[in-house]
């Protein structure tokens, strides 16, 4: 076994292209990827008959293939929602995979593909150029006629009515001939499934609500699904930037032949689990168990029968949005206990058991109320995974990964301790100074003192990397390894998300 894996990513941000083989990693896996240039930047799309050859070339030197067919396809996520491609150019596209499973039928392919989203907003730097115009009525549009099909309240049908005669033909035309595309190209896959392209395809919902065009569409996907039995290898869940990651550890695990962790979550307050997260379209607590299965496993409600149990930060009323400072206040109330929940953690820990923590109680950031206890208390650098980014599916996805990546070693234990143990804890180290220091302290102290769209890029990233750096000395450090920041960028030129280059060095 060639214990390598390739990964075709979604994109080329650090969350997207890096952070799968960083996990991967941790269990002695290696993940190989394009370069950076080839994939394309937030509008622009990868270099498609680049990337072909690249699957090509790269099917030989590894085990299993992880692909993203947004990227394949259109050349990215972003690009999928703008291009204008034809159904048989994206097909045609997709064949590459069809010849690489025929000339080498043992090796594994698993595949996702969005389903492209609605952004309830007006900002159109990752949509077409009309959405600063009409998207937020496109996204009503959307969502009320979906409710009425399922309801069939005449009210809803008079609201549908109203936006249609805000939003030009011509535009929601071409915004419903863009959806129906990508649609009949995710409905093709299903062919590629049952042809034995695929050995799992997975269909994430990105940014999604619990009524709209992208929520029918999963809904006739499932009816699909069941209909052929493909019950087993087809799954839809809220998702989408963490995708590769949960196949990049499913896979490892199958081509490893062991068994995968048994997971039991335990969650610091009850209301917020049966609150649907920011983006999603289901109570937290069902993420959760979706997360886990897509990884090829289930939960269970003892720790005694799990073999890793999922700490679920989760909010007291509403979750909140720290990037757009939505809800702040729904979050820490009397509807959980954090400091119950972390003794908690600290008795399972005391143990010996195998503790991740998913910070879910705000979107895009980790909880400011927890991250300095779990610093604060030393139980931060013993966890078996820890995330708290984007969206409840992206921190689920990366926790649920690492976490398993851990376990792997364990069961393994032929990695030298002192190279799994320094992968593991960079890894934790990264997530704590993006999710935390980045997303809910720096970024915000960034946007209150400057306008970034005044700025040139240059002093951007200038006043990002001193902002952060200033933060970063609050950060305590201690144990055997001293930090070492390499660098700091911003992959897509704004302070929504930071890359980061860092390793830990032993001190001397």
């Amino acid at each position: 076994m060639k214990q390598k894996i390739a990964l075709l990513p979604v994109d080329g941000r650090p969350v997207t292209r890096d952070l799968p083989g960083q996990l991967a990693a941790i269990g002695g896996w290696e993940v190989l990827v394009p370069e950076r240039q080839e994939l394309g930047f937030l509008k622009e799309p990868g270099n498609l008959d680049s990337l072909q050859n690249w699957l090509k070339e790269t099917a030989d030197k590894v085990d299993g293939i992880v692909v993203s067919i947004d990227m394949l396809g259109y050349g990215g996520l972003v690009p999928s929602r703008i291009s204008e491609a034809t159904v048989e150019q994206v097909r045609e596209r997709v064949q590459v995979l069809k010849e690489l499973k025929e000339a080498k039928p043992e090796l594994k392919i698993m595949g996702f593909s969005a389903t492209m989203r609605l952004s309830d907003s007006y900002v159109n730097e990752e949509e077409k150029e009309y959405w600063n115009r009409y998207g937020k009525e496109i996204w009503q549009f959307s969502y009320y006629s979906h409710k009425h099909s399922k309801t069939k309240d005449p009210n809803f049908m008079k609201r549908v009515e109203e936006l249609r005669l805000k939003i030009p033909d011509a535009i929601l035309q071409d915004y419903q001939h863009t959806r129906e595309r990508n649609f009949s190209i995710n409905r093709s896959l299903l062919d590629d499934v049952e042809g034995g392209v695929f050995d799992i395809l997975v269909f994430p919902q990105d940014d999604t609500a619990e009524y709209g065009m992208n929520i029918q569409e999963q809904e006739w996907l499932s009816e699909e699904v069941s209909k052929r039995r493909l019950y087993e290898r087809v799954f839809i869940y809220p998702g989408a930037d963490e995708v590769a990651s949960t196949l990049v550890a499913r896979m490892v695990y199958e081509l490893e032949n062991v068994l995968k962790p048994i997971y039991q979550p335990f969650f610091c307050g009850q209301k917020g689990t049966l609150s649907s997260a920011r983006y999603e379209d289901r109570p937290i607590y069902e993420s959760v168990k979706g997360q886990v299965y897509a990884f090829g496993s289930f939960t269970v409600e003892t720790p005694s029968e799990a073999d890793i149990l999922l700490a679920v930060n989760v909010p007291g009323k509403k979750q909140g949005d720290l990037a757009l400072q939505m809800d702040l206040a729904e979050v820490d109330t009397t509807d959980r206990n954090l400091g119950e929940w972390l003794m908690k953690i600290t008795h399972y820990l005391g143990e010996g058991k195998d503790v991740a923590v998913a910070d879910l109680a705000y979107a895009n950031g980790s909880d400011p109320a927890l991250v300095p206890r779990l610093l604060d208390s030393g139980i931060f650098g013993n966890l078996s995974g820890y995330a708290g980014w984007n969206t409840a599916g992206n921190s689920l996805g990366t926790v649920i990964a690492h976490s398993a990546m851990v376990h792997l070693h364990k069961l393994k234990g032929f990695l030298l301790e002192a190279d799994f143990k320094k992968r593991h804890l960079e890894l934790l180290t990264h997530r704590l100074l993006d999710d935390y220091l980045y997303q809910s302290v720096v970024r915000q102290t960034v946007r209150d003192r400057v306008d970034e769209n005044a700025l040139e890029e240059k002093e951007l990233l200038e006043v990002v990397r001193g902002q952060f750096m200033k933060a970063l000395e609050g950060i305590p450090q201690t144990g055997e390894y001293k930090l070492n920041i390499k660098d700091i960028y911003l992959p897509w030129n704004r302070t929504f998300e930071i890359g980061l280059a860092l390793c830990l060095e032993e001190r001397v």
